[in-house]
């Protein structure tokens, strides 16, 4: 299930200690799709509902491959490896097959 509060921590997590990390996670069991995880961290980090934000996801990711990147293979089970990086406006964006997606401000 998805947390619908993103958890707030600091950048000392990730080896940053000069910013903010906001946290999501996408329950790689439940039905919300990734993006939907991806797009509520980022209003979460920008202070905006999700339907305000100043950014396109298909400005920087293919929000289809992105929500289907880390799910299961015709070979078995969803991947338990791997992570996705990428920049959308102001915001650095990092996804783990784990299900944790966090956002900071770019620098």
């Amino acid at each position: 299930m998805h947390d619908s509060e993103s958890l707030v921590a600091t950048a000392v997590d990730l080896g940053d200690s000069s910013q903010t990390i906001h946290r999501a996670f996408n329950d790689p069991d439940d039905d919300e799709p990734l993006v939907e995880t991806v797009v509520d961290a980022l209003a979460e980090a920008s202070g905006r509902p999700a339907d305000e934000l100043s950014v396109c996801l298909y400005d920087a990711v293919d929000p289809d491959a992105l929500n289907d990147i880390f799910r299961p293979t015709r070979r078995g089970p969803g991947r338990n490896d791997g992570r996705v990086a990428f920049t959308i406006g102001e915001f650095a964006v990092d996804l783990h097959a784990s299900g944790h997606v966090f956002v900071r401000r770019a620098r």
